[in-house]
């Protein structure tokens, strides 16, 4: 885990999956979740969280993290999304490994 700092005004774009959390250790920030779409508009849902507050995501997607003031704040992933996060990395080293081989296959 890793506690990532913001100053005043700054913002924060990340994606994260269905139940991770945002734990808020310092400041006040606005979470701007992606819109959602109501027939021809667009409502974006904004949270507002406080000092020592502890926010859940419902679903996964892009968010926005608004400092209103300097905050440190810690992203919690779920056991799902770390198990996604690692096989995605896993499948992105076989991939390198087979392009290696191949191409010394070709060369040789």
């Amino acid at each position: 885990m890793h506690i990532t700092t913001l100053q005043s005004a700054q913002s924060y774009q990340t994606y994260l999956f269905q139940g991770s959390q945002l734990h808020l250790n310092v400041g006040s920030i606005v979470i701007k979740e992606a819109p959602l779409s109501l027939d021809a508009c667009a409502y974006v849902p904004q949270i507002v969280l406080t000092e020592g507050a502890t926010y859940t995501v419902q679903r996964s997607g892009w968010l926005q993290i608004c400092a209103q003031k300097r905050c440190e704040f810690l992203i919690e992933l779920p056991e799902t999304g770390m198990r996604v996060l690692l096989l995605a990395r896993m499948k992105q080293t076989a991939l390198k490994a087979i392009a290696v081989v191949t191409r010394r296959l070709r060369l040789g």
